[in-house]
């Protein structure tokens, strides 16, 4: 069987943002997945939020039955869907990981604002917001080719303003009552925060555990940013490696 994470990744997710760490962690023996969600890339959209997540659960499904040690690895966007899954109980609960925190206070405060969604994927499309981001958050040089990757991944993120209309305040009391339901649902994440990540505020992870009432073991990596895998692939291969994937 094979080996290797399943990367549940963030709004705009473009699969360049994974090549450098894949390229690593093959030179040791195991592959990084990810979920190709609906409406990224210029993949036609879901029809609704139901729609969207029957597509990630049939790919999570798959891997699950094709690695010997599955592990998810969530960032961003990505930790939503997490808790999405583990409240739809359609697939089973697998070993996660949480990287920086579920954006709970964010959804709570802006989600369900369509046209903010559509105003966020103009300005990632605009060429001075991409450098001065660039600047502020990515730690390892990209050249105009690795630049034009990256960015195309919110260019061609369609799904993003329905996302923001469909991931509200009242969409989070209904998650949050789902997994209520079912206390093991929250149950085997761990979380790792990155000590020069900005883009992520920690009061995010602190208002999510209260709000789920979740007691997620902490990691730290001070030296990470917000793309550990993009600015320095190889210890955060060797992290995965160190939990056993």
């Amino acid at each position: 069987m094979s080996r290797g994470p399943l990367v549940l990744g963030d709004l705009g997710h473009s699969l360049f943002r994974l090549s450098r760490a894949r390229a690593t962690s093959r030179a040791v023996g195991f592959d990084v997945k990810e979920v190709l969600y609906p409406g990224f890339e210029g993949r036609p959209e879901a029809e609704s939020f139901d729609a969207f997540m029957e597509s990630v659960e049939m790919q999570v499904d798959v891997y699950r039955l094709s690695h010997s040690r599955p592990l998810i690895y969530a960032t961003g966007f990505g930790a939503l869907v997490l808790l999405a899954l583990r409240a739809r109980a359609k697939v089973p609960d697998l070993p996660s990981v949480v990287q920086g925190a579920v954006p709970w206070e964010t959804v709570r405060r802006r989600g369900g604002d369509r046209d903010a969604g559509a105003a966020l994927r103009e300005r990632m499309r605009d060429a001075a917001h991409q450098e001065s981001f660039t600047r502020a958050h990515l730690h390892s040089p990209l050249d105009a080719d690795e630049r034009r990757s990256f960015f195309s991944g919110y260019a061609s993120c369609d799904a993003i303003p329905a996302l923001w209309d469909w991931l509200d305040a009242g969409w989070l009391a209904s998650l949050e009552g789902a997994l209520a339901a079912r206390p093991p649902a929250v149950d085997d994440v761990r979380v790792w925060i990155c000590g020069e990540d900005d883009l992520v505020a920690e009061d995010e992870h602190d208002a999510a555990v209260r709000a789920l009432g979740a007691e997620w073991p902490v990691e730290r990596a001070e030296t990470w940013g917000h793309f550990p895998y993009l600015d320095d692939p190889g210890p955060w291969v060797g992290a995965l490696q160190a939990m056993g994937v």
